[in-house]
């Protein structure tokens, strides 16, 4: 339970602030409801730092991350960490695809207060955005404790474990031109947590593949993306390839068994990558 708040003015104050015992405070959705990932002694809130705000198109300065598929545009959208969802849904400069992802949380009160970074930094094998944003090649500005600006891609952020668990996340950036991106989400309600969700990106025949598959892990399927990529695959070659990868670990729980699950897996990815590499939404 935290014992002390501390309220930060600044990026940089923030980011200094932030260790092992310490946690940020953003829009609160999971630091305060009952049974919370995060424990910490001290909340470091960000609510206050202008900077985090804000959504606009900017010149890219990240440089290339070309191991994982993430050029370097002329132009890129800019999400302040510290958007909501609702504000994600709002804005006229975010694409159809990423405002589809926001609505996957269906509670509009929640959306009023759940942010864009505080979704990205839990990483949560059910997560409403994470998908898209590998599905997209988003990018992740950064801020470490001694104030350096860090860029990692989405990918490289997820499979880092906790080595950038202490940065302040600033700012998400998307490119302009995904591509096509499609996603899809099966829960047993609006509101609950869903069992799997899925996106396929696909650009200039580059296929990129997100998953967060509840209880199992939150993942970007690599060696399928490259086939995906190759040439055009079946849906038994696809569940196949899904049944292979030794790395997910599926569990019998109330979310199915491990059978049903690859099953399904599979068939949403068929399903999504024929839209993405098809040009369809």
């Amino acid at each position: 339970m935290a014992e002390k708040l501390i309220i930060a003015t600044t990026m940089a104050e923030a980011a200094s602030l932030k260790n092992s015992d310490s946690a940020f405070l953003a829009g609160g959705t999971e630091i305060n409801r009952l049974g919370s990932s995060v424990a910490a002694a001290t909340l470091v809130s960000i609510g206050r730092i202008e900077d985090l705000d804000g959504i606009s198109i900017i010149e890219d300065q990240t440089p290339a991350c070309s191991q994982s598929g993430c050029s370097k545009e002329g132009k890129i959208l800019r999400i302040g960490a510290m958007c909501t969802f609702q504000d994600v849904v709002e804005s006229d400069l975010v694409p159809a695809y990423l405002k589809e992802a926001c609505r996957f949380m269906a509670s509009r009160t929640k959306r009023n207060m759940a942010t864009i970074g505080g979704n990205v930094a839990l990483k949560r094998d059910d997560s409403y955005l994470y998908p898209t944003l590998l599905a997209a090649g988003a990018k992740l500005q950064m801020l470490d404790r001694d104030g350096n600006t860090v860029y990692k891609c989405a990918k490289r952020y997820l499979e880092s474990g906790d080595l950038y668990r202490d940065n302040l996340i600033v700012a998400i950036l998307l490119p302009l031109d995904a591509g096509v991106v499609c996603s899809k989400r099966i829960a047993n309600t609006a509101q609950s947590h869903a069992a799997l969700t899925v996106s396929v990106g696909c650009k200039d025949g580059k296929v990129r593949l997100g998953a967060a598959i509840k209880n199992t892990a939150l993942v970007y399927m690599a060696e399928l993306s490259e086939k995906l990529s190759s040439c055009d695959m079946d849906d038994k070659e696809i569940l196949d390839a899904v049944c292979a990868n030794k790395s997910l670990v599926f569990e019998n729980d109330i979310f199915g068994s491990p059978e049903y699950k690859r099953y399904l897996l599979s068939v949403i990815i068929s399903d999504l990558a024929k839209q993405a590499k098809g040009g369809k939404r």
